[in-house]
């Protein structure tokens, strides 16, 4: 069964075999190229899929980046439109990304701007970029270490989830995707809550997952597309995350968007807790839910003020003040909360203290 769902003039094929349609689709488009953005794990185990779906893309001119956030860079953007130029793209030409949230990111980025404008299909091929960020047109790349700073809003001709692509992820790319699911039931849904906190990730069914948070945020982003209110109930989690994410940048290391998320989930919930008289219990219970999937991350090694620096550069922020998206209770989200520089330390030393209420 193959599920459609429009959002702003872009409709979105879930399903097993979602990609049968992407043949007719791209003859309805009719480009003059297609150029094919992917990274080498993409290239491994998800182009030879889409090969076999759509033959005639062995045409297509393929650009391939490194894996993991660092490639996400203004840099990579100047070296992607290089190769478009030489393979002389025109305002027709067509870019289908097909790889995880950096694709998609980087991608969407590169075809709004290249020829001031070209189509491009998202094609995500892991469950972080399934459920969240192949999904209501940001597409941005990080500068200077700081998370998705240069960016714009434009939308998809179409995006294709082909849930097979998931059977090919480690359980930790699973894992971390698992945190964005999590955020869904603590702003939006406490029944869809209760339903995945108390699962493991490998006895729940993704495909009711996926097309639930998707649903998620497609009624969300109807409602604020350029993300001036109510849209900023999904960034719940990514004020402290983003800004953990950045100095892990700037140390060389690595941590996942999903392992960094977690982390914003259980410090912005603790401000809530604080601000809004969340119930110690809930804070308890995701607390809970949070250390039983992931391994605490000791931050012990980060200075909490570079953590501040970074949150500074927030685009949620206004007029220098900490602008935070936080829950009443679970399943019920307020955004552009004021937070004070104190409240964040005390989260993150909360956060320290393994958290204990």
């Amino acid at each position: 069964m193959i599920n459609t769902i429009k959002l702003n003039g872009t409709s979105i094929y879930l399903g097993n075999k979602s990609l049968i349609y992407l043949t007719d689709f791209i003859e309805n488009l009719c480009p003059t190229k297609i150029f094919i953005l992917l990274d080498k794990n993409s290239k491994k185990y998800c182009l030879p899929i889409l090969l076999m779906a759509v033959p005639t893309l062995k045409n297509a001119h393929f650009i391939e980046l490194a894996n993991g956030e660092s490639a996400k860079t203004i840099h990579n953007v100047q070296l992607v439109c290089k190769s478009l130029l030489i393979h002389e793209v025109d305002r027709k030409s067509l870019i289908i990304n097909l790889g995880g949230g950096v694709v998609c990111d980087l991608g969407g980025f590169t075809a709004s701007i290249i020829k001031r404008g070209i189509q491009f299909i998202n094609i995500p091929t892991t469950l972080m970029s399934q459920v969240d960020a192949a999904i209501g047109g940001k597409v941005a790349v990080n500068f200077d270490n700081y998370k998705n700073q240069i960016g714009l809003f434009s939308n998809p001709a179409a995006i294709f989830i082909h849930f097979p692509f998931n059977d090919s992820l480690p359980h930790l790319h699973l894992l971390s995707a698992y945190a964005e699911i999590l955020k869904y039931g603590l702003i939006y849904d406490k029944l869809f809550w209760q339903s995945i906190s108390l699962k493991n990730i490998t006895k729940i069914k993704l495909p009711e997952i996926i097309l639930r948070c998707i649903k998620i945020k497609v009624n969300i982003v109807k409602s604020d597309f350029y993300d001036e209110n109510i849209r900023r109930k999904l960034n719940f989690g990514h004020t402290v995350s983003h800004a953990i994410e950045s100095c892990f940048l700037v140390k060389g290391l690595y941590i996942s968007h999903g392992h960094a998320l977690v982390i914003g989930l259980i410090c912005e919930s603790f401000i809530s807790h604080k601000l809004f008289a969340f119930p110690e219990k809930q804070l308890n219970d995701i607390v809970t839910c949070i250390l039983g999937l992931f391994t605490y991350q000791d931050l012990s090694f980060l200075d909490n003020m570079q953590i501040i620096d970074f949150i500074k550069k927030d685009k949620k922020n206004i007029d220098q003040n900490y602008n935070f998206t936080l829950i009443k209770s679970i399943g019920s989200s307020v955004v552009n909360c004021s937070v004070s520089e104190q409240e964040i330390l005390s989260s993150l030393n909360f956060y320290h203290n393994l958290c204990q209420v």
